[in-house]
C-alpha cells in the first residue's frame, strides 16, 4: 500500500511539472513577439524588465510520509510590485515539485521543479526552472531560471529571470531576449 501510494503522489508531482512546463513555454512564446513599446515596464527585447513581491500566500503540501519527500509541493501566489515597490503592477501564481529532498544530513537544501506565471498588464510571462530551498529558511537567496514563454505582448519572448530574496521581497529581474 505505501508503495502504490508514493507511487501515485509521484506521478501527480511528474503531471503538475509537465502541466507547468506546457504553461510556460506558451508563456515564452508569447513574450519572444511581443512588441517593443512598453517604456512603463522596459520589457523590450533585448531589454530587462524588474519586478517585486512583497507578501506571499505559501502553502506546503506535505503529500507522502511526514517530511520532506520527493512529489512535496509548494503552491504560492502573490501580488507583483514595479521595481520601487509603490505601485501593484500584477500578480504571481507558481508551484514548485520537491525532486530531491535534504534527507541526508550533509544536504542544506531541498531541489525542487518550479513553473510561475506573472500575468502583468497586456499579457503573462512563464518562467521554470530547479530551486534550491534551504532546510532552515525555506526561502532560495538566488536562482536563476528560463523565461519560457508569454502571451499577449509578451508572445514569444524568451531569456532568462533572475530571482534574489532580500528580507521578505523576492526581486525579479528579467532579461529578455529575442
Amino acid at each position: 500500500m505505501v508503495l502504490s501510494r508514493r507511487r501515485g503522489t509521484v506521478l501527480l508531482g511528474a503531471l503538475g511539472v509537465v502541466v507547468v512546463a506546457l504553461g510556460i513555454m506558451g508563456v515564452l512564446r508569447a513574450v519572444s513577439a511581443s512588441p517593443n513599446n512598453d517604456n512603463d515596464h522596459n520589457n523590450d527585447k533585448g531589454g530587462t524588465l524588474t519586478v517585486m513581491t512583497k507578501t506571499r500566500e505559501v502553502e506546503l503540501l506535505d503529500l507522502g510520509p511526514q517530511g520532506a519527500t520527493h512529489g512535496d509541493m509548494r503552491v504560492t501566489n502573490a501580488p507583483i510590485y514595479n521595481e520601487s515597490g509603490k505601485h501593484k503592477v500584477g500578480r504571481l501564481d507558481q508551484y514548485c515539485v520537491t525532486t530531491d529532498p535534504a534527507d541526508e544530513p550533509s544536504e542544506k537544501a531541498h531541489m525542487a521543479e518550479c513553473t510561475a506565471t506573472i500575468t502583468l498588464p497586456g499579457g503573462e510571462i512563464s518562467v521554470q526552472g530547479v530551486r534550491s530551498y534551504p532546510k532552515l529558511s525555506g526561502l532560495p537567496s538566488r536562482g536563476v531560471e528560463a523565461i519560457s514563454g508569454g502571451t499577449g505582448k509578451y508572445a514569444g519572448v524568451g531569456g532568462e529571470v533572475v530571482l534574489e530574496t532580500r528580507a521578505k521581497k523576492v526581486i525579479a529581474t528579467f532579461h529578455f531576449i529575442g
